[in-house]
């Protein structure tokens, strides 16, 4: 999944106004963010957006009137409030109105760094082979694209790696920093949305 695929555009209800007037021009798009509240975190699929607030699904209970932060990538987040919840789905209402081609537009930041999908802190066990060297790791923290991982040795920037983290297949990745026992490594092939959940719902983290 890609992680701005565009399907639709109409003016319709974005699901975010408690009463579902058809007042604000939305657009559909097929999106993870992490959504974060009192602490808790978790991976959602963002199925609707306007200026004014999104339509989501997701894998945690929520209340109307939670207050909510929604990260749609590394770099940016917004604050809203839970209006409605039916299903598995609820719709966040933004403390202001946003535009909206900001938010789905990737940008490169002035120090050259892309901004990453979001990602989710956990703790897990995991192991990296590089090479013929294979390395004990603890994870901390996960998204499609990446992992963060704690290691007892340093690994070499750039190199080719298989990572098999517990309870999933293992996934070619490239090693991208390692530096004071902690190490980042992308993956070749973004992780399924619905693998990713299923791992971290077994890790209590979903």
């Amino acid at each position: 999944m890609g992680h701005a695929d565009i399907i639709d555009e109409s003016s319709k209800d974005d699901g975010a106004d408690s009463d579902r007037r058809g007042a604000q021009r939305f657009m559909t798009i097929l999106r993870v963010g992490k959504l974060v509240t009192g602490g808790a975190q978790e991976l959602c699929l963002i199925r609707n957006i306007s200026a004014g607030g999104l339509m989501a699904h997701v894998y945690a209970q929520h209340e109307i009137g939670d207050r909510v932060e929604i990260e749609f990538k590394s770099d940016e987040r917004l604050s809203g409030e839970v209006v409605w919840v039916e299903e598995g789905r609820v719709g966040v209402r933004f403390e202001g109105e946003i535009e909206v081609s900001d938010i789905l537009t990737h940008r490169t930041a002035p120090d050259g760094r892309k901004s990453r999908p979001p990602r989710i802190e956990v703790e897990g066990r995991a192991r990296i082979k590089v090479g013929d060297v294979r390395h004990e790791v603890v994870v901390r923290d996960f998204s499609q694209g990446g992992i963060k991982v704690e290691l007892d040795a340093p690994l070499k920037v750039g190199e080719d790696a298989v990572i098999t983290v517990e309870g999933m297949h293992p996934v070619r990745g490239i090693v991208r920093w390692s530096r004071d026992g902690m190490a980042g490594l992308s993956f070749i092939k973004p992780i399924a949305f619905d693998e990713l959940i299923r791992w971290l719902e077994a890790q209590g983290q979903a």
